[in-house]
């Protein structure tokens, strides 16, 4: 497969609170994949970080010449492209872990995005959290 976008978000209600991701997949502007998942009690940023993961992982499969990842949070961003140090402890340990995962692409590149344009992973994630709610 030539190349995929992936939207991606991380909600948290009480920061830290309640957590969910969400995760669009796309190639040339078809839909591939939706994900959206509870990933228990986390910040907002562990969110954006696990959504980042997630998605990494979702995207083997694929095997994308470039992969391209879309984020409204300008901190995961900027960490990504080491404009950012990363001095959180346990965000540290989930940069390594997609750092990692990264090398098992020919391209990646991130791109921060406004969050009218992220709507769809948004949705998708604050979605999740209604559905928590309700249980």
């Amino acid at each position: 497969m030539e190349d995929i976008t992936v939207y991606i978000d991380g909600a948290s209600k009480g920061n830290p609170g309640k957590a969910s991701i969400g995760v669009v997949i796309y190639s040339n502007k078809n839909l591939l994949k939706k994900i959206g998942a509870s990933i228990g009690d986390a910040t907002n940023n562990v969110a954006e970080y696990i959504a980042l993961i997630t998605a990494l992982i979702e995207c083997l499969y694929y095997k994308p010449e470039k992969l391209t990842i879309k984020s409204d949070s300008q901190l995961l961003v900027r960490q990504m492209q080491g404009s950012y140090k990363v001095k959180d402890r346990y965000l540290q340990k989930l940069q390594f872990i997609a750092t990692r995962l990264i090398s098992l692409y020919n391209s990646v590149s991130f791109i921060h995005i406004p969050r009218e344009e992220n709507k769809e992973a948004d949705r998708t994630a604050e979605n999740v959290l209604k559905e928590i709610e309700r249980e």
